[in-house]
């Protein structure tokens, strides 16, 4: 088994959906997966906007996107996160900076699969021992 970090700096629909299929790839391959929520992914999960994504990076494509997904039942990126976490292989964290940034400091001001807050030298120190590291 080995693992992998994720940070997600973006809060875009396309990022979301890429961060939950690569998730569930390496959970497929019985990996452990870390999920950084950086600026923008931080964002993403705070408990007012999270959802669908907070844009798009293809406005022009967001309605057939949406219609991809739907003929393709792909589900949406935090309903699938939510039960790639059910089997414990899954943690998300949220840098504390991002979160202040966007006014959200404390936990609970992020949606229920948000595991915890840390500083952005928790997330540095995890790539350095991680098998694999992607950036989105």
């Amino acid at each position: 088994m080995g693992s992998m970090v994720i940070g997600l700096a973006s809060g875009s629909i396309e990022k979301l959906v890429v961060t939950s299929t690569v998730t569930g790839g390496a959970v497929a391959l019985d990996m452990d997966v870390d999920i950084y929520l950086l600026l923008g992914g931080a964002y993403a999960f705070r408990k007012d906007v999270a959802g669908e994504g907070t844009y798009s990076d293809r406005p022009e494509l967001k309605s057939e996107m949406a219609a991809g997904m739907a003929d393709n039942a792909v589900p949406a990126p935090l309903d699938s996160l939510r039960n790639l976490k059910a089997d414990g292989k899954v943690r998300i964290h949220c840098c504390g900076t991002a979160g202040k940034i966007w006014g959200a400091g404390a936990l609970e001001d992020f949606v229920d699969i948000v595991d915890d807050i840390v500083g952005i030298a928790e997330y540095i120190s995890r790539c350095e021992e991680a098998d694999v590291v992607q950036v989105f």
